[in-house]
């Protein structure tokens, strides 16, 4: 992974020098120049399995703050938020998180540095369990979601795949909620969250807005045309400003009415006596 950064930022920004492990670079090192940092894998959520921590110090010669602004703002337009992928065929994408502390001025190198730090979210299997198995509401969704989006768009259902693709849309059940609606008669509701994730902010946006105004035209969606079964779209809400990875943009409930609710609820983490299932 930290190869394919590497490479990266080569290809990118020819003006550098080089682009090293800290143990590579000496204080004769032609400057300007990349140092890249590896830090923890900390586990994430269950559907993002781990974050790894990736530093990128650009190091340039001791004369003015201004020259390492230049390089830091090339590095981050470089890597946040890019498709990268390692030789092994692994994809994966860089997210700018802020700097690593305050400038650094190296009197010994003679050379001005300054941290960025970068999260690679999903790097390798991890092992997760099911939001919920073989969850016909979500399998429905995903169906629906494809349909709308076209083809190049690709669906994932409950977490992100080691080389998930762009543009795409992650959906995952986050609650479950039977209720009673009269003798052998109840309500099942399932809380959904979209993931929508674009090649650029503008794609994004776009993918966002689509989901909503085909969902407000829709108002239902097929569950078994067969049996003329549908879900019913409700509380449907929206954040551009929540992380596409992570957290997702997108919050609505599919509700059915059901004399079986087992059938359309399965048992997923946990189940209180409230009624409730939760993540």
């Amino acid at each position: 992974m930290r190869e394919a950064i590497r490479q990266h930022l080569i290809n990118q920004i020819p003006e550098i020098k080089g682009c090293f492990e800290p143990h590579a670079a000496t204080a004769k090192t032609q400057k300007p120049y990349l140092i890249i940092r590896q830090g923890m894998d900390t586990e994430e959520t269950p559907w993002t399995g781990f974050r790894r921590i990736i530093e990128v110090w650009p190091y340039v010669s001791r004369t003015t703050f201004i020259n390492v602004d230049t390089l830091a703002e090339k590095v981050i337009r470089a890597l946040d938020g890019q498709l990268l992928t390692t030789q092994a065929g692994e994809v994966f994408t860089c997210h700018y998180l802020g700097t690593a502390g305050d400038d650094f001025v190296d009197e010994d190198w003679d050379a001005i540095t300054r941290g960025l730090r970068f999260a690679v979210m999903a790097l390798q299997p991890v092992t997760v369990p099911e939001t919920v198995a073989d969850d016909p509401w979500l399998d429905k969704l995903a169906l629906w979601t494809a349909n709308v989006m076209g083809v190049d768009w690709t669906i994932y259902r409950n977490f992100w795949p080691l080389g998930y693709k762009r543009p795409a849309v992650m959906w995952r059940i986050t609650n479950i909620e039977v209720r009673e609606k009269g003798t052998a008669m109840f309500e099942v509701r399932k809380r959904f969250t979209g993931h929508i994730l674009g090649r650029t902010p503008n794609e994004q946006i776009a993918g966002v807005m689509t989901i909503l105004q085909e969902m407000g035209n829709a108002i239902k969606i097929p569950l078994d045309t067969m049996s003329r079964k549908y879900m019913t779209i409700s509380n449907m809400a929206s954040n551009m400003q929540q992380d596409a990875i992570t957290a997702g943009q997108i919050s609505l409930i599919l509700a059915r009415n059901t004399n079986r609710p087992a059938e359309d609820a399965p048992l997923i983490m946990g189940v209180h006596n409230s009624g409730f299932i939760n993540d």
